[in-house]
């Protein structure tokens, strides 16, 4: 089908797009947990399926972002996001207000997930646990429990490297009562995620919308490119907690909290980038409805494995019972 003048076509994507992802790793199967602040510190199985970790460069501006999918649920790898390996297939990320537990089968084997862990050590604050044997764990894959048992051990660990790259661990600081919940804050890293490597694969992301900032060593040339901070994803996060806590009218609790906007306080030598106050709202505009999006496709998800993991503990009985409808 053609529009407006005679002989025009529907541009190839393409031809029109701005950004280049590059896949630099991937597995048909993983799981990614989320380790809740709240609600008892529950671990919370938030996706299943194929993992992905890709870099998006920009080309029309010298900035790159890098994330990681299980499925359709995402989040950032920044340089000042915590990565730890703390068994053969089990790796625990740590961004402000969020702690993360991915885990690979036993048939992904050792030199697919050295792989990973060289791109992890490149791309973020990585650190190797294994000999520690956390928990008791050391070479094991997803045995039930696992990520409940290792968090005592790993969570302080996790924390500290968080607080030494100057970023908030623990619970949001804009979680309070029963608003802002670490699923739903995973929920809007997610959606923030997936629209920031939209908005660079295609032509939304512009040079206005963005600030980079450099600190340039002596005798070294900096990287042509800049890196995304936690900071880059948290303060979009964080305003949403922000704006959600003011339309309940518990704003006014909020009083000595720092602003959640603050560019972020990672002292490198690298090119870092961020959004502007300009990019900060032209995201926030578009950001809540996807939020809601994700996280119902979630939790369906969330009770389609609980309902299958139930038939598999009832047995063949269960199965009786089904054909009998």
């Amino acid at each position: 089908m053609q529009f407006g003048l005679m002989g025009a076509e529907v541009p190839d994507e393409n031809t029109i797009s701005r950004g280049c992802i590059t896949v630099q790793f991937s597995f048909y199967m993983s799981e990614l947990s989320v380790m809740e602040y709240d609600n008892e510190r529950r671990v919370r199985r938030v996706s299943a399926g194929a993992f992905t970790l890709k870099t998006i460069r920009q080309i029309n501006y010298p900035i790159l972002a890098q994330i990681c999918c299980v499925d359709k649920f995402k989040w950032p790898v920044t340089r000042d996001s915590v990565i730890l390996r703390v068994t053969t297939g089990t790796y625990i990320i740590a961004l402000p207000g969020l702690l993360y537990g991915l885990q690979f089968p036993g048939i992904c084997d050792r030199e697919r997930l050295r792989i990973l862990s060289y791109h992890f050590r490149e791309m973020g604050h990585y650190r190797d646990l294994r000999r520690m044997k956390l928990g008791g764990f050391s070479t094991e894959y997803n045995t039930p429990g696992m990520l409940a048992t290792l968090r005592p051990f790993v969570e302080p660990i996790a924390h500290e490297a968080l607080q030494e790259l100057g970023n908030i661990p623990g619970i949001s600081r804009f979680c309070k009562q029963e608003h802002n919940s670490s699923f739903l804050r995973a929920c809007r890293m997610s959606v923030i995620t997936k629209t920031i490597m939209e908005s660079m694969r295609v032509k939304n992301m512009t040079g206005n919308l963005v600030d980079i900032k450099e600190k340039k060593p002596s005798n070294e040339e900096l990287p042509t490119r800049a890196y995304a901070m936690a900071s880059t994803y948290t303060r979009l996060v964080d305003a949403a907690e922000y704006a959600w806590l003011v339309s309940v009218g518990l704003g006014e609790k909020l009083e000595k909290v720092e602003s959640p906007l603050r560019f972020g306080s990672f002292e490198t030598s690298l090119k870092v980038w961020n959004l502007n106050e300009i990019g900060l709202l032209s995201f926030m505009l578009r950001f809540e409805e996807d939020v809601k999006d994700e996280a119902e496709y979630l939790i369906a998800q969330e009770k389609w494995w609980n309902d299958i993991e139930r038939r598999i503990e009832a047995g063949p009985s269960a199965k009786v019972e089904d054909e009998e409808y």
